[in-house]
């Protein structure tokens, strides 16, 4: 799994996982942003890359 770009301002993130794309809600909890897939939240920064863009406005 992998976060191809994070939307601050919608909050949400565009990940992609097995060869689909996913977009997933983001819930900032203790200054670090977290995202939901299947049920279970996942630290952001744990799964982006130099590839992964940003969008704040």
């Amino acid at each position: 799994m992998t976060i191809l770009g994070i939307n601050r301002v919608l909050n949400i993130v565009q990940i992609t996982s097995g060869g689909r794309r996913y977009t997933c809600p983001t819930k900032e909890m203790n200054g670090e942003l977290f995202f939901i897939f299947k049920n279970e939240w996942h630290k952001v920064e744990d799964f982006t890359s130099e590839y992964t863009s940003e969008f704040n406005a």
